[in-house]
């Protein structure tokens, strides 16, 4: 068992910028799994003939650090490219001071705006640095104070392209951040062992996944300089490059901004690139300039690795808030052709021209051509014949669906009409199968989100079979109605609306199909955690190359937990730090998990707990329930705290959590909670536990009842309850509760079996006297259920029921 003692901690942060070998490309595991997967293409179908259909360009420049050197020009940098993206095309996402959960953010949008039709260029300009092979972008609010800091508080470059590359056709990753180390004299932990490593400044070298392009202002082990004017020596550069022929290849380019700076700097930086594109790739789209970018650049000044510029007339103003004109009303759907309705909500005149001044929040205005290519046109004066042309294209954008009011998404548009700014109010209604069954972190949903635990199954059922109905080959709505009977337990039918998404390319669906099938071993309560089949691995697998965060996850948790080989559990680690990018939080609690099992070989326990605790201030479930018995069984040396535990664990019973019941059953059990014991609370908490389908909840309840006494419940109880757990699979709760019921008289167990009869919605008195009458009110429910005949022994017959009682109501297998 490998510990992590303080003795390690004598490594320290270097400042040198880019060493040399670079990340190996692709998983050995994740290929072998791709390549034997049925109908699975090795590559991408590229027509490099055609062009995307779709730019899209993400500009960050971070500048005001909270921890660490400001870097005053990120910002102008930035802004100039942002410029130069708009004017060519692109929609831009334009971020200034991007905090950590902002890069999330950021990931997660990627996921939903970005498709296979879509080119998508990464600039980036602020603090960088290396540690081993591995490179990290770094948000504002970073501070490494601890040695397990860095997921928490950088950004992986390897993750931030393969979510980008998985969904994208193409892209290309520009970095001006190689610059002093400003985490100077500090340890790190950034893979899976306990290795400490020096976080460098600077870049390693990276492979590119395939048909993308990164681009660092430097080359390998050295650094990159802030010039003396107003502008890096490298953004200057490539902005002076571009302007001057935006329709050059990115690697012609590239070649000229390597000469100039090269030139400039007196031979001191040298840009570098890695590429592996296999289709010509340019940023124009044959549109000049209006007016030149200004940048200035000798070539000198301190060590740095940024970009910057920023156009005078961007310069920040107030911003009046215009009167709301108009309310239009549109439907939440991927495009809507809402030209006409904005026209007339401004009553516009033939001769009058409009500006776009400001988009709503969850999605964009466009204008397409006759090649289908969608404009932005924000800042554009638009004719009155362009307005009606004019389509929102609404964006995925993470909204839980429990925070609508009235269902509706309230949005606003700001537009300019004759110098007079106007607001118009925009109300989005969702389509009901979106908003009751909508999905997290779906990359191709439309950002409605509702976990397991919110779904409301019936009135889920309802709107999707409806939506089904209406767009048949629709994925999103199949995939949508697959939880829908997921949560209502009807797993095959599930699995069949699974399989059709997955027919119609939702990429969700793979790993949903995966999780339905692996979850079929513990229906009944059997093992909550099954290693997963061959074929079960291989749509986890697709669903990672399709850029799946769920897939992330789940292919890595069975690599991390099955894989069998130290290279395997890598690879799992790997995807599980993908996962956690975008905030993932089943990823944290898998993380915990692994590093808080003190007989494990990465045994770690304050790595392990940051995970937990990471989750749950992000209001998972799962992270309060973990945190609950962190502080209950005072592990990872953590102060035991009963009072913080029954906090944790009541928050993860609210939210649905299977086992939160429990764990609050056996605090109120052993007087650990405020007040003293309480039985009668154990008991309702246990009984809560086993229709949430803990075994464990049910025999301690039926315990409890039976051994102790407890008010408000008889002997009859405690046989239903034991029963319960003792027809669940799970033969380590299930075993001692049959156990117990055989210890109870005959008029126990025919009083419980009469009380399940009851259940089954058969007529008969609970009395504990089993005649003819209840023979035959048992006959009867077993026939109505298709069930064989009917069990004569006491013990056999109460399990039988309980059975029956599982297969007619089974609990949420979804919540494990």
């Amino acid at each position: 068992m490998r510990r992590l003692g303080s003795g390690l901690l004598a490594g320290l942060l270097l400042s040198t910028c880019l060493t040399g070998a670079g990340q190996a490309q692709g998983m050995r595991e994740l290929d072998r799994l791709l390549g034997g997967a049925p109908g699975f293409q090795a590559l991408r179908g590229i027509d490099t003939a055609t062009r995307a259909a779709r730019r899209y360009a993400i500009v960050i420049g971070n500048s005001d650090y909270s921890a660490i050197p400001d870097l005053p020009n990120a910002h102008a940098d930035a802004g100039a490219m942002a410029e130069f993206f708009k004017a060519q095309g692109y929609e831009v996402h334009f971020h200034l001071d991007i905090t950590k959960r902002g890069f999330e953010d950021t990931l997660r949008r990627v996921l939903f705006d970005v498709d296979k039709d879509t080119e998508v260029v990464v600039f980036f300009a602020g603090h960088g640095f290396q540690i081993g092979s591995e490179n990290y972008l770094v948000p504002v609010d970073a501070d490494l104070d601890t040695i397990y800091d860095v997921p928490f508080e950088a950004v992986s470059l390897g993750s931030l392209v393969g979510i980008v590359g998985a969904r994208a056709r193409l892209q290309v990753v520009i970095l001006d951040s190689c610059r002093n180390n400003p985490f100077a004299g500090k340890s790190v932990l950034t893979r899976i062992g306990n290795e400490l490593r020096e976080a460098r400044t600077g870049f390693s070298s990276q492979a590119a996944p395939l048909n993308s392009m990164l681009i660092f202002s430097t080359a390998p082990g050295s650094v990159a300089f802030d010039g003396e004017g107003t502008n890096s020596p490298f953004t200057a550069a490539l902005i002076e490059e571009v302007s001057d022929a935006p329709d050059a290849l990115v690697k012609e380019v590239f070649e000229g901004v390597r000469r100039m700076v090269f030139e400039r700097t007196n031979g001191r930086q040298v840009p570098w690139d890695s590429s592996t594109l296999v289709e010509p790739a340019s940023f124009g789209l044959g549109n000049a300039l209006t007016k030149p970018i200004l940048v200035s650049s000798t070539g000198g000044g301190i060590n740095r690795g940024l970009a910057r510029i920023v156009p005078p007339e961007e310069a920040s103003q107030v911003v009046q808030v215009a009167e709301t004109r108009a309310v239009l009303e549109a439907d939440f759907v991927p495009e809507v052709k809402i030209g006409f309705v904005l026209r007339d909500g401004l009553d516009l005149a033939p001769t009058d021209t409009v500006t776009i001044v400001r988009q709503p929040k969850t999605g964009r205005l466009v204008l397409p051509d006759e090649t289908g290519f969608q404009r932005n046109v924000v800042g554009e004066a638009l004719s009155s014949a362009d307005v009606d042309r004019l389509i929102l294209v609404n964006d995925s954008v993470q909204v839980p669906a429990t925070s609508l009011i009235n269902g509706v998404i309230e949005d606003g548009i700001t537009v300019s009409v004759g110098g007079e700014e106007q607001r118009l109010q925009l109300n989005l209604k969702p389509n009901p199968c979106d908003f009751e069954a909508g999905d997290h972190l779906d990359p191709d949903g439309m950002g409605l989100t509702r976990y397991a635990n919110e779904i409301r199954p019936e009135l889920a059922l309802e709107a999707c079979r409806a939506a089904v109905a209406a767009e048949p080959d629709n994925g999103r709505f199949h995939y949508q109605l697959g939880r829908a009977l997921i949560s209502l337990r009807q797993t095959a039918e599930a699995k069949a609306e699974f399989e059709r998404a997955k027919e119609l390319g939702h990429t969700r669906a793979w790993q949903a199909l995966g999780n339905a099938i692996l979850n079929e071993a513990k229906e009944t309560g059997g093992v909550s955690n099954p290693k997963a089949s061959e074929a079960v691995l291989q749509l986890f697998a697709q669903g990672v190359d399709k850029g799946d965060p769920y897939a992330f996850y789940s292919l890595g948790r069975q690599f991390m937990r099955f894989g069998g080989t130290n290279e395997i559990e890598i690879e799992g680690y790997d995807l599980m730090m993908r996962a956690l990018e975008v905030g993932h939080t089943f990823a944290m609690n898998e993380l915990g998990y692994f590093y808080l099992q003190e007989d494990g070989e990465f045994y770690d326990a304050e790595r392990g707990l940051r995970y937990l605790r990471e989750s749950a201030a992000r209001d998972d479930i799962y992270g309060f329930n973990n945190m609950g018995l962190v502080y209950l069984n005072g592990l990872g040396g953590t102060e035991v705290d009963d009072a913080a535990a029954v906090e944790m664990f009541r928050k993860a019973a609210e939210g649905g959590h299977p086992n939160a019941p429990f764990n609050l059953g056996r605090m109120y059990r052993d007087g650990r909670v405020a007040g003293g014991r309480d039985l009668k609370a154990a008991v309702e908490w246990f009984s809560e536990g086993l229709e949430r389908g803990d075994a464990n909840s049910g025999g301690n309840a039926a315990y409890l009842i039976s051994s102790e006494g407890v008010a408000g419940y008889d002997l009859f109880d405690a046989a239903v309850l034991a029963a319960k757990a003792a027809a669940l699979v799970n033969q380590n709760a299930a075993k001692p509760a049959r156990e117990l019921l055989a210890s109870y008289n005959e008029t126990a167990l025919n009083g419980g079996a009469q009380k399940l009869i009851r259940e089954l919605g058969g007529a008969v008195e609970a009395d504990g006297a089993f005649g003819a009458s209840s023979q035959a009110a048992m006959e009867a429910v077993l026939a109505t259920h298709g069930a064989g005949p009917a069990r004569t022994d006491p013990l056999d017959r109460i399990v039988q029921l309980a059975m029956l009682r599982w297969s007619t109501s089974p609990f949420r297998v979804d919540l494990y």
